[in-house]
């Protein structure tokens, strides 16, 4: 029998064991890492829904309680931003989630041009196509695709080889970030492109989540592991469609103007986290991020990747100050955002323009169109037994301009003068409509259009502001002041859209009303608008600027020889109208 080893060899073998027990698992380690990929980082700074937005404006806040009015956006501050984020930091993307374009003075009076020389000047990585770079046809859209240096994208547009955006945008666009291909899909919003902008005929809009998984599966094809969706489709499409799809790792998206993020402190609601998290079809992690609108914010999403999967995101949605906001609390503590010397003199120059300019003359008044808020005496001793004769106009203007309109209203006091007879320019339109309201559509049943009208008549009767009387276009009614709530409109009458003729509303058919965004929040006393979108769900929001519909109608109106004129009574909204009992002249 062998002797039993001393306590010392014991100790020695037991550390020879240990030694080499350390080297193997350093050496698994090894391998382990060798195996792991290394974790990347990227930068994606992203706008959407500039709109033509290239001066700041006024916004109102709440700022540690207290009401206040600031200046926020301007593209000047985005690229003063864009730059001072990038500087040193080589894996950045920078990326527009379409809608460049409409919604201003700067693309009326300049078509773009201003758009593209400040977007070239920022420097943008993709851009893609929004269903308003639509609005004025596909020629419009393909000069301003030639004059912007970043590619424009969209996979679910297509167009025969010989159409005029032939070879003009791709459906996607490879880019060399942190050593590693990554490919950025377009992705533009089917329905609202095709139904309520100015594609051609030719041009065709397939499903969306179907266009970015061919997409996906031709990049994942060609060797491309990260994929970014540049999309313009509406934040809460795309947090569905994040699960519909494989190896999607990053969203960033443009179209419903959705602010994320907490800014609770500036009084602003948003409608969910910044980034909100999700899961792709594989159940890998998607970072969703959109920007708010106008460049009011810049969004700067940082992602990391280990391998071609999102191992983490974070970031933070910069709110575009022209001056610091200081507070007790920590939180509200945001300093301005300063001004990018070039860009801001590129608009510069375009803004000097502009006051010669918006004299321009877009077409003739025939008559005098006076407007008046309620039925009664104008200011020049004319008695407007009906009303308005400018507001049914501008009414029409939207309804000539949203196809999927049955009846359009406009309030009273969205109008702000009359129009006398003789020339009509760009300044007279932003005059009578200067408040920078777009078109919304709500549906809505035919009794709810009728509560609708009899709030507006009730916010007057209870003293509010006369500038709440329901005008409109696409409907004919009665009212009678003398009666009580729920009494005074009567022979309420739609008109169809095919024939030109009126019949009796229903009350249980569904219309699309398209109204501004202004009225659309229940403001002015209409509160119906509120109640059946937070029952039924939000309206559309088309983006439509108010003044733009009324001069594209103005325009049509002198490209076909005719002046702008008053409505035909038959055509006028306000059948008949009767006053309260001692009906004040301001009533």
């Amino acid at each position: 029998m062998k002797p039993f080893p001393s306590p010392s060899r014991l100790l020695i073998r037991a550390g020879i064991l240990f030694f080499l027990a350390g080297m193997l698992l350093n050496a698994c380690a090894a391998i382990d890492r060798q195996r792991q990929p290394s974790a990347d980082r990227i930068t994606i700074l992203h706008i959407n829904d500039v709109h033509s937005h290239l001066d700041a404006e006024r916004v109102d806040l709440k700022i540690a309680g207290t009401e206040t009015t600031r200046e926020l956006g301007g593209m000047a501050r985005v690229a003063a931003m864009v730059a001072k984020i990038s500087h040193g930091r080589p894996n950045t993307l920078v990326l527009h989630a379409g809608d460049a374009v409409q919604g201003t003075l700067y693309y009326t009076l300049f078509k773009g041009d201003a758009d593209a020389k400040v977007m070239n000047a920022i420097g943008f990585d993709a851009m893609a196509i929004g269903n308003h770079e639509f609005d004025d046809g596909d020629a419009w859209l393909a000069g301003f695709i030639d004059r912007l240096d970043a590619p424009v994208i969209s996979a679910n547009i297509a167009v025969p080889p010989d159409h005029i955006l032939a070879g003009r945008f791709s459906p996607y666009v490879v880019q060399r970030i942190a050593g590693k291909d990554v490919g950025i899909v377009g992705l533009t919003i089917a329905a609202k492109t095709r139904d309520s902008s100015r594609p051609g005929d030719r041009v065709t809009f397939s499903d969306e989540a179907a266009s970015l998984k061919a997409a996906v599966d031709a990049l994942k094809a060609s060797g491309v592991g990260r994929i970014v969706v540049l999309s313009h489709y509406g934040y809460s499409n795309v947090v569905r469609l994040a699960g519909q799809v494989r190896d999607i790792d990053v969203i960033v998206d443009g179209d419903s103007h959705t602010l994320l993020g907490d800014f609770s402190q500036m009084g602003l609601s948003s409608a969910g986290d910044y980034p909100t998290r999700a899961f792709n079809a594989d159940g890998d992690r998607v970072c969703i991020v959109q920007a708010w609108e106008h460049g009011k914010v810049l969004g700067e999403l940082d992602v990391t990747f280990r391998g071609d999967v999102v191992a983490g995101c974070s970031g933070t949605p910069h709110l575009m100050l022209g001056e610091p906001v200081i507070g007790d609390d920590a939180r509200i503590n945001v300093d301005a955002a300063i001004e990018d010397a070039g860009v801001a003199a590129i608009i510069a120059g375009y803004r000097d323009q502009i006051g010669a300019l918006s004299q321009t003359v877009i077409g003739e008044i025939g008559e005098d169109l006076r407007h008046v808020r309620v039925p009664g005496r104008s200011d020049d001793g004319v008695v407007l037994g009906r009303g308005s004769d400018i507001a049914p106009l501008v009414a029409k203007a939207y309804y000539e301009r949203d196809p999927k309109a049955d009846i359009c209203i406009q309030n009273a006091g969205g109008v702000r003068i009359g129009l006398p007879a003789g020339a009509m320019t760009y300044a007279t339109a932003y005059a009578l409509l200067p408040f920078s309201n777009t078109l919304v559509e709500i549906a809505m049943t035919g009794s709810e259009v009728r509560q609708v009208l009899e709030d507006a008549m009730e916010n007057i009767a209870r003293g509010g502001s006369t500038g709440s009387f329901p005008y409109g276009y696409g409907l004919k009614f009665v009212v009678d002041a003398t009666k009580a709530h729920g009494r005074r409109i009567r022979n309420l009458d739609v008109r169809d859209r095919q024939t030109g003729g009126y019949a009796r509303i229903d009350d249980d058919r569904i219309y699309v009303v398209v109204v501004s965004d202004y009225l659309a929040a229940g403001r002015d006393g209409y509160d119906t608008f509120a109640t059946v979108q937070a029952k039924r769900g939000p309206g559309t929001n088309t983006y439509l600027d108010d003044a733009m519909a009324f001069v594209s109608y103005v325009k049509r109106l002198s490209v076909a020889g005719k002046p702008l004129m008053k409505l035909p009574a038959g055509d006028h909204c306000i059948k008949s109208y009767i006053p309260p009992p001692a009906a004040k002249d301001d009533w």
